[in-house]
């Protein structure tokens, strides 16, 4: 068993592990939280939907129990997807850091390259900016949450390439 000395030890050797870990690692670490978290907003909300179905399902015959039940569950489910709001939210800022943290190391890289031409500097910055970009276009987005159940009724409605036509032009009409 460790000793009470040994203990910060231990603590103080865990956090320089976790310090060290490459910039890049906890990028890919925190972009997979983002999706996970998406996930759980998605389950969450559908949790709200059933309990809204619950209330909605309330008849003039309900009794007031029913009505706390009802309203109970739909408590409970705004929660959970608020608390998995917030989840995402921190997930995608900690995602969005994490890119910038990458340019900036690959900047100073940059920087270092004294044989690199403006041209040749300004391309690979570009390309290394995307990234960024992306990270901070997600975070002001909502998610979406798509059901199985549509994907799969689309796919036996029409062919998929008549499908891709269809989405091609909702697309254009936005």
């Amino acid at each position: 068993m460790l000793s009470l000395r040994a203990f910060p030890a231990a603590l103080a050797l865990g956090l320089a592990l976790t310090a060290c870990q490459s910039v890049e690692q906890k990028a890919v670490k925190d972009e997979a939280k983002v999706v996970s978290d998406s996930g759980l907003v998605c389950s969450a909300t559908a949790e709200v939907e059933k309990a809204l179905d619950k209330v909605e399902a309330l008849t003039p015959a309900s009794t007031v129990a029913d009505a706390e039940v009802a309203g109970e569950s739909l408590k409970k489910a705004l929660a959970t997807l608020d608390k998995a709001e917030i989840e995402l939210q921190t997930s995608k800022l900690n995602e969005y850091r994490d890119q910038v943290a990458i340019y900036e190391k690959f900047v100073s890289q940059i920087r270092q390259s004294k044989t690199m031409t403006l041209e040749e500097a300004a391309q690979q910055l570009k390309a290394k900016a995307a990234p960024v970009i992306a990270a901070r276009e997600q975070l002001a987005e909502t998610t979406d949450c798509i059901e199985v159940e549509e994907l799969t009724d689309s796919n036996h409605e029409s062919s998929p390439d008549q499908s891709k036509d269809d989405t091609a032009g909702k697309a254009d009409s936005e």
